[in-house]
């Protein structure tokens, strides 16, 4: 028998996307809107090193890094409280640019990540879709997960993120363990034994610097 999880998740992204949201999930929203464009948007790996060969789909000597001014970003996030003070965050990310590498080869790549969270008042319960995607010269992969995990949190509280100017940056979630560090081994700051990697590709955690 189909799990009805999907069903559940498919009709609410629905209803989102056409501006309502079904009686039996009704609750008071706010939504959260990030849009950056021509933007220079920081890897995990930073220059010069950048995403090099730590990765096994970047060859030996070479360092990729973002071009200055070279990225786009759409990051959105809903939080919708629901009438028994249950909590639904869903926040979606995409991020498109050019990077280059010590050799001046040209790269394209691709970022998405989509988030759903949980919160019963106690327990935060995490699936999060992530994929990353580049392309140039000869290198050309892609990375991402599909997993699941929970955490403990008194409350939960979605915010901006502003640079020195007021620019709206990026969107957080506070408290947000990540299921692992090193991809082996759960964060004890989640549940123990919650961590569900319902299924991975590639090598996320080293080739993956967004």
């Amino acid at each position: 028998m189909p799990s009805i999880r999907p069903i559940l998740a498919t009709i609410l992204s629905l209803s989102m996307l056409f501006g309502f949201i079904p009686s039996a999930l009704a609750g008071s929203a706010t939504h959260f809107t990030v849009q950056l464009n021509d933007a220079t948007i920081p890897w995990l790996f930073p220059p010069p090193d950048g995403l090099s060969s730590f990765c096994s789909e970047i060859p030996e000597g070479v360092h990729i890094n973002p071009d200055d001014l070279g990225s786009d970003r759409l990051k959105q996030a809903t939080q919708i409280e629901m009438p028994d003070g249950r909590q639904r965050i869903l926040i979606t990310d995409l991020i498109t640019g050019t990077a280059s590498d010590n050799f001046d080869v040209a790269y394209t790549f691709i970022y998405e990540n989509n988030v759903t969270l949980d919160y019963d008042g106690s327990t935060v319960f995490v699936t999060m879709n992530d994929t990353f995607k580049l392309q140039g010269g000869d290198v050309n992969f892609t990375v991402g997960f599909n997993w699941r995990w929970a955490y403990p949190a008194a409350g939960l509280e979605v915010f901006v993120i502003q640079d020195d100017s007021g620019q709206a940056i990026d969107i957080a979630v506070d408290p947000f363990p990540f299921a692992t560090s090193d991809g082996v081994s759960e964060d004890p700051s989640i549940v123990p034994g919650s961590w569900e990697k319902v299924s991975t590709r590639g090598d996320p955690l080293s080739c993956d610097p967004l």
